[in-house]
C-alpha cells in the first residue's frame, strides 16, 4: 500500500512537469503564430511591429526586420538601375516630376521586394509551428498515458486498502 502511495506521488510530479511543459510548449507555439501575424499585417518592419514579441524571437524579428529593409532596398535601386538603363522609366523633362517617377518606382520595387522576403521568413515561422505542434501533440500523448495510468495506480491502491483493512470478524 505504500509502494502505491509513493507512485501516485511519483506520476502526480510527472503529471505537472508535462502539463508545466505543455503550457510552455502552447505559449511558444502562439508566439510562433503572433510573429507570423506581424509579418502579415504590415507592409514594413519596424520596432514598434515586433515590440510585443517574446524574448525569444524578438532577436529574430529585430534582425529580419533590418535585413528586410536592406535588401529590399538594394533590391528596388538596382530594379530602378535597370529599369533607367534599358529606358523603361521615360524622362520627363521636370526634374521633380523625374524624381517623383523613379521614387514611386523605388517604392513599388522595394514593397515586392519585402513581400517576397516575407513570404520566405513565413514559410520558415510555418516550419517551426509544424515542429512545435508535433511536440505539443507529443506532450499530451505522454499525458493522457500517465493521467491513465494514475488512476489505475489509484484504484489498485484503494482496492488494496479495502481489501487490507482489518474485518474484525465482520466478514
Amino acid at each position: 500500500m505504500l509502494m502505491a502511495f509513493w507512485e501516485v506521488q511519483r506520476l502526480t510530479r510527472e503529471i505537472n512537469y508535462l502539463e508545466r511543459q505543455a503550457m510552455e510548449t502552447r505559449n511558444r507555439l502562439s508566439n510562433y503564430q503572433k510573429y507570423a501575424s506581424v509579418l502579415g499585417g504590415s507592409s514594413i518592419m519596424t520596432l514598434g511591429n515586433i515590440a510585443g514579441l517574446s524574448a525569444e524571437l524578438l532577436p529574430r524579428a529585430s534582425m529580419f526586420a533590418q535585413f528586410s529593409n536592406q535588401a529590399s532596398s538594394m533590391s528596388a535601386m538596382q530594379n530602378l538601375q535597370s529599369m533607367k538603363m534599358t529606358g523603361q522609366v521615360p524622362w520627363t523633362g521636370n526634374a521633380l516630376a523625374q524624381y517623383q517617377v523613379e521614387m514611386s518606382a523605388f517604392a513599388k520595387f522595394k514593397e515586392e521586394s519585402m513581400k517576397a522576403l516575407k513570404q520566405q521568413e513565413v514559410q520558415i515561422l510555418n516550419e517551426k509551428e509544424k515542429e512545435i505542434q508535433l511536440e505539443m501533440n507529443e506532450i499530451e500523448q505522454r499525458l493522457k498515458m500517465k493521467r491513465a495510468y494514475l488512476e489505475s495506480v489509484k484504484q489498485q491502491a484503494a482496492e488494496d486498502a479495502r481489501n487490507s483493512a482489518p474485518k474484525f470478524g465482520l466478514g
